[in-house]
């Protein structure tokens, strides 16, 4: 199977092409040769087939919104390939924390109740928003354990993004992320930001996620941008 079919079936052909240099130089092979070799020696989350889903699921000439969080759910059965998404099942009956925080203010900040709440987050991302991390893989138990091996990568991804040049909203949530505020074009992205939805557990629900209205502002930010907004409590 050649490189170029390979990379297409893992993004997209949109993202393969926006980043094929990236893609198909000795760094990414690196990456992945790592990446191989730690799931050999370590647990490793989410599964190899769910690495990048969120690129599956949000084509590149598809984004309008960037989500962009810190690595993925470091408990077994959780992370799934999108930010923050989960999957309930008999393995997982429990909304993670950092979930039910984005739950709560989305209800606050649009006056609705999520029932029967897609848990998966996989409808905000057929909708154009890429529910992205920081780093895509994480050891079992161990948040930040693979951010620096990652981040050659994110940043690859961000400059896809600022080539567009459409007008890009990113949400960047908690300091890992706001860090790559830097890297992102002024020109042709929009930013919102807000405290990591988890740090409210550690600062009694006042860490200032709640509050921080990231869904109404995003969706101010597409009608003002002429775009469909984005209906976030999706079914």
């Amino acid at each position: 199977m050649s490189v170029e079919k390979v990379m297409t079936d893992l993004f997209g052909i949109g993202w393969y092409g926006a980043m094929r240099t990236y893609l198909q130089s000795q760094d990414f092979a690196k990456l992945g040769h790592w990446l191989m070799a730690e799931r050999r020696q370590r647990v490793v989350y989410p599964e190899q087939k769910n690495v990048f889903k969120a690129f599956q699921l949000t084509p590149y000439e598809k984004v309008k919104v960037v989500f962009l969080g810190l690595d993925p759910y470091i408990r077994k059965y959780q992370a799934t390939g999108l930010s923050f998404g989960v999957e309930l099942s008999e393995n997982m009956m429990k909304v993670p924390p950092s979930l039910k925080t984005i739950i709560k203010e989305l209800e606050e900040d649009l006056d609705t109740l999520c029932l029967d709440f897609d848990y998966s987050l996989e409808g905000w991302a057929k909708q154009g928003v890429l529910m992205l991390n920081t780093s895509l893989t994480v050891q079992d138990g161990q948040t930040n354990s693979h951010l620096n091996m990652w981040k050659p990568f994110t940043l690859e991804v961000i400059d896809a993004i600022n080539d567009m040049n459409e007008n890009v909203i990113f949400i960047l949530l908690g300091r890992t992320a706001q860090s790559y505020e830097k890297y992102l074009d002024s020109d042709s992205t929009r930013i919102i930001k807000a405290p990591h939805p988890a740090a409210e557990a550690y600062a009694g629900g006042k860490a200032g996620f709640y509050g921080s209205k990231i869904f109404s502002k995003c969706n101010n930010m597409l009608y003002m941008l002429g775009k469909e907004e984005i209906n976030w409590n999706i079914q």
